[in-house]
C-alpha cells in the first residue's frame, strides 16, 4: 500500500471517529414547548406510517383517562390498524397551545391541540375536535447510550372514543 493510500485511510478513519462522537453528543435542551410540539408531531408521523408501537412512545406508562390505560389504547389502535389494511390514513395535529400545570409542577403542562385521522376519501375517521392533554416530562434512551427528556401524555380530558371502543 502506498504512502498516499495510508494517509487517506487515516484521514477517513479520523473523520469517521469525529462524526461518530458528534452524532452521539447530547444537544442543548430545547424549551419544553418545542419539545412538546416535537413529541406530538413525531407521534403523528408514526401514526400516519402505521407504526402503532412507535407512536405509543408519546403515551406515558402512567396514562389514565377514564377507563383507558396505555395497554388498552395500544390494543385498540393495533386492532384498528389491522382492520384498516390497505387504507391510507392522513394524520393531522394542530399546533399546540400550552399552559403551566395547575399544581405548579414544572415538569407538567396542560396542552390544547386538535388531532384527526382522515381516510382515503378525506372523511374524518377519528378526532377533529379540541383535545386537552396533560403532559409530563419523562426520559427516554437515545442511541442506547444516553437519556434525553421526552414529553408524554399522562391523561386526556376529552378524548373521543377510539375505533373498537364502546362510547358508553
Amino acid at each position: 500500500m502506498s504512502k498516499v493510500s495510508k494517509i487517506v485511510l487515516v484521514i477517513c478513519a479520523l473523520m469517521l471517529v469525529v462524526a461518530g462522537i458528534w452524532s452521539l453528543a447530547p444537544r442543548p435542551a430545547a424549551t419544553p414547548e418545542l419539545q412538546i410540539a416535537e413529541s406530538l408531531q413525531e407521534a403523528a408521523d408514526y401514526a400516519q406510517a402505521g407504526r402503532v408501537s412507535s407512536m405509543m412512545d408519546l403515551i406515558s406508562n402512567d396514562f389514565k383517562s377514564g377507563m383507558m390505560n396505555k395497554a388498552r389504547m395500544q390494543i385498540l389502535l393495533t386492532q384498528a390498524k389491522r382492520s384498516g389494511q390497505g387504507v391510507r390514513y392522513d394524520v393531522k395535529v394542530a399546533p399546540p397551545r400550552m399552559l403551566p400545570s395547575a399544581d405548579g409542577n414544572p415538569d407538567q403542562r396542560v396542552v390544547f391541540t386538535a388531532a384527526s385521522v382522515l381516510g382515503d376519501g378525506s372523511e374524518t375517521l377519528w378526532g377533529g375536535n379540541q383535545l386537552t392533554l396533560v403532559m409530563r416530562k419523562e426520559s427516554r434512551r437515545h442511541n442506547l447510550i444516553y437519556t434525553e427528556p421526552h414529553w408524554r401524555v399522562i391523561s386526556i380530558a376529552n378524548m373521543p372514543p377510539l375505533p373498537g371502543e364502546s362510547s358508553e
